[in-house]
């Protein structure tokens, strides 16, 4: 595993969240100075995620968990990115989240129908249904028959549930 000190021997962070090459390795000479990462989908899971991967000693790493180990001297197991733009690495930007703290700062799947987190129409009752995921279980909060009212309603229960990782 990388260390903190190796990470920053070879590269400089820049806060606009980069990782700079400051030593060349493995005939990279001419990239002393230029910023590392190539983007990288999160595979046939998530196509749509784009990240920043580098190559260091034959081993791929994301490029958002060499920010965090370079500042915070730990490796992350998951990070999230707090605005949900996975190329945005500052580090104000990403924090260590388990996998369902990652999943509640997500936005709308692409399925939506009704254009907001954890409302959906029930056509058996006609009414709105709110609910949101709590460590791998889905609480129902309750049947509106006001969209705007189980909009507020369902991000209210985002904020009390989800905290720092409620995603609006």
């Amino acid at each position: 595993m990388i260390t903190q000190e190796e990470v920053r021997r070879l590269f400089d962070y820049r806060e606009d969240g980069a990782l700079i090459r400051k030593v060349a390795v493995g005939g990279l000479a001419g990239q002393i100075g230029r910023e590392i990462g190539s983007i990288a989908t999160g595979g046939a899971e998530r196509p749509d995620k784009k990240y920043l991967i580098t190559k260091i000693s034959g081993k791929h790493y994301c490029v958002h968990k060499l920010v965090y180990l370079w500042h915070y001297g730990q490796w992350p197991e998951q990070v999230d990115h707090v605005n949900k733009n996975s190329l945005d690495n500052r580090v104000e930007n990403i924090r260590v989240a388990d996998s369902c703290e990652n999943m509640q700062n997500r936005g709308l799947f692409k399925n939506n129908k009704s254009g907001a987190k954890g409302v959906v129409w029930h056509k058996r009752i006609s009414k709105w249904q709110v609910y949101v995921g709590v460590r791998r279980a889905i609480k129902h909060i309750g049947y509106f028959d006001d969209f705007e009212l189980a909009e507020l309603v369902a991000h209210e229960a985002r904020q009390k549930f989800h905290g720092a990782f409620a995603a609006q």
